[in-house]
């Protein structure tokens, strides 16, 4: 199973310092490989619909409506091949503590403002992350990299439901790989540079 989990993803080495814990060193993840195929398939069903929808509605006919269970599938399947895995991915911090200098417990997210400005993303989309000792809070505007031991398992906040839980290893300020200015972006998520 370790095989075909490193096979998903593009290993990278955490290597700069800064953060919670010892140079933990994780596999790194795009937010695209939190969805499981049986996701991507509900969302591309879904698309599918809301474009034969559209074209009906142009046409004058009577547009079919998608099965709503579809939705249910595309928003809270998980991977189960995550769990347990040592990862990396960066993302927006949303603190669920009311310390102004650091944070025990906050999510994850894939865009700036969600849970705070915007609804919340897909629950498969939100990764709660648990800290044993104090880790350095970030604005919520400020892009950061976390390492640490993946679970799926939900997660339900104040802010938002979470399909995967992390406990935090490490945690650092974004910082893009000068060498690539490539970035893999999920369809159908927001338009952002993490994704």
């Amino acid at each position: 199973m370790a095989l075909a989990v490193a096979g998903l993803f593009v290993a990278q080495r955490v290597l700069t310092s800064g953060g919670v814990g010892a140079a933990p060193e994780g596999v790194s993840l795009a937010w695209s490989l939190l969805l499981p195929e049986e996701a991507r398939a509900a969302y591309a069903t879904l698309n599918s619909a809301t474009e034969n929808a559209a074209r009906a509605d142009s046409q004058g006919e009577t547009a079919t409506t998608p099965d709503p269970a579809l939705l249910l599938i595309a928003e809270t399947s998980t991977d189960a091949a995550l769990d347990g895995q040592m990862l990396s991915i960066s993302g927006f911090m949303v603190p669920l503590d009311n310390d102004r200098r650091s944070t025990r417990q906050f999510l994850l997210v894939p865009y700036q403002g969600a849970c705070i400005h915007t609804p919340a993303p897909p629950p498969n989309q939100v990764i709660s992350v648990y800290s044993e000792r104090d880790a350095r809070r970030y604005h919520n505007w400020q892009p950061v990299t976390i390492t640490g031991r993946m679970n799926v398992a939900t997660d339900t906040t104040a802010l938002a439901e979470a399909g995967y839980v992390m406990q935090l290893e490490r945690i650092e300020a974004y910082r893009e790989d000068r060498e690539s200015q490539e970035f893999t972006v999920a369809e159908g998520a927001h338009d952002s540079p993490l994704l």
